[in-house]
């Protein structure tokens, strides 16, 4: 079965993917049998971490495949904190080998062309989109065929 962990967002972002709720990864698909380990690990890593405000600001584009992206403003440091957390021990090796430096970051839309993701960025430009939001928890996703989410988890941040 695979799994991912991510925190949903609970806010309406323009051009977001109608499938997929808005959501940051923390940690990319994986398999792990033993389930209370991965409970354990993953309440282990942020047994420290407090709620936290986050702020979305500043459209970023991918350099491969013609993403775009709202980038963490505020709240950043405590992202990388879980995510180097989550990414130890038992999920080690289950890091994004095509991402070298995780950023974390929210993703709007995937576009057809450079032409297309250029013209985008210089509309939504001028709107200043800027979202806020608190973290209160993180999830484990558990996924179907397709990455359609079979079920949810949730690991309260204390």
């Amino acid at each position: 079965m695979k799994q991912a962990i991510k925190i949903q967002l609970k806010i309406k972002l323009p051009l977001i993917y109608k499938k997929r709720k808005p959501h940051i990864t923390l940690v990319y698909p994986f398999e792990i049998k033993n389930q209370k380990t991965l409970e354990k690990h993953i309440k282990k890593s942020i047994e420290n971490i407090k709620p936290f405000k986050i702020t979305l600001k500043g459209l970023k584009k991918s350099k491969k495949g013609h993403y775009l992206s709202l980038a963490i403003d505020q709240g950043k440091s405590q992202f990388m904190e879980i995510y180097r957390n989550l990414n130890s021990g038992i999920l080690k090796n289950f890091k994004n080998p095509k991402i070298l430096r995780y950023s974390p970051h929210v993703t709007l839309k995937k576009f057809k062309s450079k032409k297309e993701i250029d013209n985008t960025i210089k509309d939504l430009k001028s709107q200043n989109i800027k979202f806020s939001t608190k973290i209160n928890s993180i999830q484990l996703l558990t996924l179907e065929k397709g990455d359609l989410i079979k079920s949810i988890k949730n690991f309260r941040l204390k």
